[in-house]
This record gives structure tokens, C-alpha cells and sequence, in this order.
């Protein structure tokens, strides 16, 4: 019986694992540059975690998020994003004390989207949090810290930064019942879809990639009109310092994000060559979201982005090439090229043996993965206990033994 793999699946091997292990060292290393703290939490936690945060209302909690009960009836859901989950380690833990805490962290991620290019219902994510500090440098260096990122990975592709301000939470709320008003009296330029999002989340309707919308979307009321004279002079130092760093930016007044706890700040790191899933990285400022999840009244700002989404612009990664492969003879010969394997391993070395006893395929084999030496194990190596070694690059052969063969070794 042949079990193919769950829809919106994927296996990561070859190429792709190569790909996926340099964003995850990639982030790592940028963590250590701007110093934030690794955090891992578990894939699954209390429903009630996401549905009030993300919204009652949101895409993530109506259609996307896997949620089951368990033995004990409690409501569990696999993680649909991290930043809660992040802030409830944080709390949990007592790693609020000292502030600002900074966090990252990679994992997977579930929701039951329809699968597209680069979109997975089980995907990988990075995430880096800023835990308390209303500060507009934390802004600036959040977004900093992920085009450094982008920018060594897909130095070759080209992304922008698309950046909005949302103002105050309250300021937000005033907005929402602006607009399912307005969309209200022009129902009948709007698709199903965002129908049903006039009078629960009538902030998704901007982001609706229909056609339909499109032209009313652009007559819709601005956020930017209800902001105060102070959130806008804060909007505007934070895209002045960006644009001094040499990042390129596109305000879009209709960048609103997909979750409920945005307020002030929000981003989106696009590329022009992925199609409509186009968003590499995305985030912005979450002021009260703390507290919401039982913690103190901090502010926050942070980011998400997909892995494989990013894998998608990157370029293939060379599979480490192997140094030594070993030409074992003989079976009888195996007991005498294992002290000589185990040797090389301990100092480091990387050995391949593709289990086959003829000089000829072995060499072959070496040729075509371009292996640096082979080691021969004969039968004169066994008797008088040591070992051929021959530079493939240059096709010199010595006999050596263990006491001297790091003398020979590049």
C-alpha cells in the first residue's frame, strides 16, 4: 500500500534540506549580531491562547487553525503562529524582568489554508520579538535586523519594504466602524468574500487580493486620516531612519496585517518574483498583547517569516563535498580499514565508504563526487598494517600508517 504525504505537506531532502539548514545557521548567527535569546516552545497549547489575540473574528481562528480535544477534553491547537506562544513562554518562565527581552525563534507552524506555491499547512517560521521597550529605535531595529537577514540569503533577488501605521488601538477601533460602514453602503462592489467581512473584520477586506474589491478598496477610507499629530511624527522618524540605512520602502496605506493585535507599526517584506504569495516577512507592534495574555502592560514589536517561502528565491547550496573515501579490497579487510575510518572521524575528517570491494568503482565513485583522497585497504595495507593513500587531485599514492597520515592530509 502506497501512503502518499498529508495535502499541504512537504519532505525537506537534497537541495532543500541544504536550503533550510542555511536560513536556520543564518538566523542564528544574526541573533548573536542583535542580541536576541533563543526560544522554543511547544507545537501545540490551550486554544484560548490564539482565539482572542488573533481574533475571535480572523481567518486564522474561523478556518485556519487545527484544534482538537484531548483525553481530557481540554481544546488544544496546534500553533498557528508564534508570537503568542513566545509571550506565553515569557511569562510563564519569568523572563519578563529583565527588559528589553529580546527572543527568536524557528519551528513549525499549522494552518489549513489551501495549499499554494510557497504556502503549506504544516510550513516552517522564524520569529524575532522585542518584549518591552516602546522605544522607536526597537521599530527600526527589528526591521533592520530581518532585511539584514533577507540580504544574506537572497542577496541576488530583490525585496521591498512595505510599512503603514495603524496609530493607536483605540484610534483602530473608531477605524473598523468607519469602514464597515462605508463598505456597508457600497456592498455591491465588493466579492462574497469580503462580504461576510464588512461587520467582523472589515480590516481583512484591504488586504483581499480579488479584483472585485480592488477599485472600491482604493476609495475607502484612510487610517492615516484618524492619526494623531504624535504617532505621525513617530511614523515619520521611523521611515526616515530606515530610508538613511539604505532600505528600500513603499508606504501602503492599506498594509493593515492579518491579526488583531497590531497597533502603530506595520510591515511586510515583498518580492516582485514569488506571484500573489509575494510577503517574504512580515510584523509590526503589538502594545498591549502582553497583558492581554496575563502578563504586565508592556509594549512589543516583532516578525514572522516563512522558510520555505524564502527557500524559494535562494539559490542551490553545494552539498559539502566528502574528503576521504575509503577502497576496502576485501570483506576480510574490513576489520583493519574500520581502526583507520575510526581514526579520521575523531580528527574530524569526513569518510565515505560505499560498500563495495573493487578498486575500480571506488575510484570511479571517488571521481564523480570529486573526493579529495582514497584510502586502499589491500591485502599487502592489512599485512603490514598500514594504509595506501592517493591525492585524486593530483594522482600521487604513499603508504602511510596512522601515526603519520595528518602529515599527508590537507
Amino acid at each position: 500500500m502506497k501512503i502518499n504525504p498529508v495535502r499541504g505537506t512537504h519532505d525537506l531532502f537534497g537541495d532543500e534540506i541544504n536550503k533550510f539548514n542555511k536560513v536556520v545557521a543564518e538566523v542564528k548567527n544574526i541573533s548573536q549580531q542583535f542580541g536576541f535569546n533563543e526560544l522554543i516552545t511547544p507545537i501545540f497549547e490551550s486554544s484560548e491562547l490564539f482565539k482572542k489575540p488573533l481574533g475571535e473574528q480572523s481567518d486564522v481562528v474561523l478556518k485556519e487553525m487545527y484544534t482538537f480535544n484531548d483525553r481530557n477534553e481540554d481544546e488544544i491547537t496546534l500553533r498557528p503562529e508564534y508570537t503568542t506562544p513566545m509571550i506565553r513562554a515569557a511569562i510563564s518562565n519569568g523572563l519578563l524582568n529583565n527588559l528589553p527581552a529580546k527572543f527568536f525563534g524557528t519551528g513549525q507552524m499549522f494552518r489549513r489554508e489551501r495549499p499554494q506555491k510557497g504556502r503549506y499547512r504544516q510550513f516552517n517560521q522564524i520569529n524575532f520579538e522585542n518584549f518591552g521597550s516602546d522605544d522607536l529605535f526597537a521599530d527600526i531595529e527589528i526591521i533592520c535586523l530581518a532585511n539584514t537577514l533577507l540580504k544574506k540569503l537572497i542577496p541576488n533577488s530583490k525585496f521591498t519594504l512595505h510599512i503603514n501605521t495603524l496609530g493607536a488601538r483605540e484610534n483602530l477601533s473608531d477605524y473598523k466602524k468607519i469602514l464597515s460602514k462605508f463598505f456597508n453602503n457600497n456592498q455591491k462592489f465588493l466579492s462574497k468574500d469580503s462580504l461576510d467581512k464588512i461587520n467582523t473584520n472589515p480590516l481583512r477586506i484591504l488586504d483581499s487580493k480579488n479584483p472585485e474589491d480592488s477599485v472600491l478598496i482604493k476609495k475607502s477610507p484612510k487610517l492615516i486620516d484618524l492619526t494623531s499629530k504624535t504617532d505621525l511624527n513617530n511614523y515619520e522618524e521611523i521611515k526616515k531612519s530606515l530610508t538613511g540605512l539604505g532600505i528600500n520602502i513603499f508606504e501602503d496605506p492599506n498594509l493593515v496585517r492579518g491579526l488583531d493585535y497590531y497597533c502603530h507599526t506595520v510591515f511586510e517584506f515583498k518580492s516582485n518574483e514569488l506571484g500573489s504569495q509575494d510577503t517574504l516577512i512580515g510584523g509590526g507592534r503589538y502594545n498591549g498583547l502582553i497583558q492581554t495574555l496575563g502578563g504586565k502592560n508592556l509594549p512589543g514589536v516583532g516578525w514572522a517569516g516563512g522558510i520555505e517561502r524564502i527557500m524559494l528565491l535562494m539559490k542551490s547550496i553545494p552539498k559539502k563535498q566528502e574528503n576521504i573515501h575509503l577502497a576496502i579490497l576485501d570483506p576480510t579487510f574490513k576489520l583493519h580499514a574500520i581502526k583507520i575510518y575510526d581514526f579520521l572521524i575523531k580528527n574530524n575528517f569526513s569518510v565515505y565508504w560505499n560498500y563495495k570491494y573493487n578498486l575500480k568503482k571506488s575510484l570511479s565513485f571517488a571521481n564523480e563526487k570529486r573526493i579529495n583522497y582514497l584510502i586502499i585497504v589491500g591485502e599487502n595495507e592489512k599485512a603490514n598494517n598500514n594504509f595506501s593513500l592517493k591525492n585524486l587531485s593530483n594522482g600521487k599514492q604513499v603508504i602511510v600508517n596512522i601515526d603519520n597520515i595528518l602529515d599527508y592530509l590537507k
